[in-house]
């Protein structure tokens, strides 16, 4: 019989399966997408079933109550675990506070893995891989730019012309910030989706999609650290997911 470990590994794994599934047929639009989503769901619903059993036959029945906990865990919103605060002390923008917050949230914990020593996929998608780094660089300028206007602004000594012109400049920058995180996470989704449903269907671009992250001990955030890589491209992929619907821009 498979040992306890074996069978908790799978499955978490299946777990984590699931909700990346459910990710992606509840924000699919395609008719066909959505009907082959649906039949994994049931399949993987079904084999997660079927591994529990296996637990409780084996008698590990705590070891189930803990799986069941971890899953009730698994199924809060990334987004909502995590702190918003306001990125200036003179902040007044709670939407501006919590994007930012998301933002750092992940550089912090999924950007540094975005790399060869992390990822290994072939080389077409490999240099596409390699575009998600300077691209999320290039948008924290922006975020500089507006930071700088607001500096500007709250100078005591403009006058109320100069207010109401920072005012309208502030409200573009701001706006270009957004669009710029929404283009670059439609982006990621796109992409993590390519990887992922190639995995599923036994393909071969993740060319280590078993490999064990192993963070270095000195790394201030470590939340991936222990995670196959296809597990943390789930992860992602689900956070991608919530802060495209956070920020609700339209589709052109």
């Amino acid at each position: 019989m498979e040992s306890r470990a074996k069978i908790k590994t799978e499955l978490e794994s299946k777990q984590r399966i699931l909700k990346q599934l459910e990710g992606v047929y509840k924000t699919s639009r395609d008719g066909f997408q959505k009907k082959r989503v649906l039949k994994e769901i049931e399949e993987v619903r079904t084999t997660i079933k079927n591994l529990k059993g296996k637990l409780f036959i084996i008698g590990f029945e705590n070891e189930l109550e803990e799986d069941e906990e971890q899953e009730r865990i698994q199924s809060i919103s990334i987004l909502e675990s995590i702190s918003v605060l306001p990125f200036r002390r003179d902040s007044r923008d709670r939407e501006i506070d919590a994007v930012i917050s998301y933002m750092e949230f992940y550089e912090d914990n999924y950007l540094s893995i975005f790399s060869e020593y992390y990822i290994k996929l072939d080389f077409n998608h490999s240099i596409r891989r390699d575009m998600f780094y300077p691209r999320f660089m290039e948008i924290k300028k922006i975020l500089k730019e507006y930071n700088y206007e607001l500096d500007i602004l709250n100078r005591e000594e403009y006058n109320s012309i100069a207010f109401y012109r920072d005012k309208s400049v502030i409200h573009k920058i701001r706006h270009r910030y957004l669009l710029s995180l929404d283009k670059y996470f439609k982006d990621l989704k796109g992409f993590l989706e390519i990887l992922i449903d190639d995995y599923r269907t036994s393909g071969n671009i993740v060319l280590n999609p078993h490999g064990i992250l192993s963070l270095s001990e000195f790394e201030r955030n470590r939340r991936l650290d222990g995670y196959t890589v296809i597990d943390s491209l789930n992860e992602i992929y689900v956070f991608s997911v919530e802060f495209i619907r956070f920020l609700g821009m339209p589709n052109f």
